[in-house]
């Protein structure tokens, strides 16, 4: 009688597939936190579009006013976001106008713009113009 020889199977060991399961679970988790990262870059950038819409806004508001106007708003105020969309998007910002006399015809015009990002920081960008008296405004209304 001959020997009886035991064939091997071809599948796989259980240590080969805890060991694939591992490097598998490690890529997908990689994959999983760039798209994260990639929705919170995507947050971001729109919020950052807003506010410099909301910035420029107000900043092209206050160039409509006489000088006249521009000198007996407050000095200092909160601004309710004024939009034409019937959004709660913009419930989040907070917008705030600060007025300062640098000289006597000379106006120091500081619109900021706060709101939380994706991480929960409070993020706030501003925009700084100056204003004169006899300025842009006062071409605009000459012209008129």
């Amino acid at each position: 009688m001959k020997g009886i020889r035991l064939q091997r199977s071809t599948g796989f060991t259980l240590t080969e597939v805890v060991v694939s399961m591992g490097i598998f679970t490690i890529v997908i988790a990689g994959g999983l936190a760039g798209v994260r990262r990639g929705f919170d870059i995507l947050h971001d950038s729109r919020n950052y579009t807003r506010v410099s819409q909301i910035l420029q806004s107000e900043v092209e508001t206050l160039r409509t006013l006489s000088w006249v106007e521009l000198i007996e708003l407050p000095a200092d105020v909160e601004i309710s976001v004024d939009t034409q969309f019937d959004t709660k998007a913009y419930d989040m910002y907070s917008v705030s106008r600060l007025i300062e006399e640098e000289q006597d015809d000379l106006r120091r015009v500081v619109v900021g713009v706060s709101y939380q990002n994706a991480q929960g920081r409070e993020v706030t960008l501003q925009y700084v113009t100056f204003f004169a008296k006899g300025g842009v405004n006062d071409y605009y209304y000459r012209t008129i």
